[in-house]
This record gives structure tokens, C-alpha cells and sequence, in this order.
């Protein structure tokens, strides 16, 4: 059970992150009003940006738990097929255990 302390300090964290979202998309936008003003015939560069703070937030989205309903539908990403592996494996060496001590038994 979580204190109310260590509570406030994950609060604190995901505060710290919805900031770093707002902080994202006012940059960006900036960005892209000077690319649009100063360099529009260019290339876009302003996506540079957008791509890997992008990729970075998400990421940490992910690590914190704020987005998990992305990747529930990919199986091996998910808690439940966590414990199903680990009791397959855990069968698994016991299965092998059990035969290697009865061939041990035959040998004698």
C-alpha cells in the first residue's frame, strides 16, 4: 500500500509531465510559426523536433504508466503474459528436474 507521501510524489512526477506535454506543444508551435514566417519554401524542419521530443515523451508516457491502453493489445507487453511465461518456464525446469532425478534412480 502506497503512503500518502510516496502518493504525492508520483503526483508531483505526473504533474512534472503534463507540463513537458504543454511545454511540447507551445515550442512546436513556435517552431513552426518561425518556419512558417522566415523559411517556408524550405524544407520542415520544425519536424525534427516534433519527431524525437515526441518519441522521448512517449517513451516516458509508457515508463510512468500514463499510456498503457496503447500497448495492451500487444501481448508480450502486458503483466498477464508476464506470469504466464514465468509459469511456463518455472513447469518447464521443474518437468526437467523431475526426469533428470528419475534417469539418476534407473542409473543406480
Amino acid at each position: 500500500m502506497l503512503r500518502e507521501e510516496e502518493i504525492r510524489k508520483k503526483v508531483k512526477i505526473l504533474k512534472k509531465f503534463y507540463l513537458d506535454v504543454i511545454y511540447f506543444g507551445i515550442v512546436n508551435f513556435i517552431l513552426i510559426l518561425i518556419w512558417l514566417t522566415f523559411d517556408r519554401t524550405g524544407t520542415f524542419w520544425p519536424k525534427y523536433v516534433i519527431v524525437v521530443w515526441g518519441v522521448a515523451l512517449i517513451f516516458r508516457a509508457y515508463r510512468m504508466g500514463v499510456i498503457p491502453f496503447m500497448f495492451h493489445r500487444v501481448a508480450f507487453l502486458n503483466q498477464d503474459w508476464e506470469d504466464k511465461k514465468v509459469r511456463e518456464i518455472v513447469r518447464h525446469r521443474d518437468i526437467h528436474r523431475k526426469s533428470s532425478v528419475h534417469k539418476d534412480k534407473k542409473e543406480k
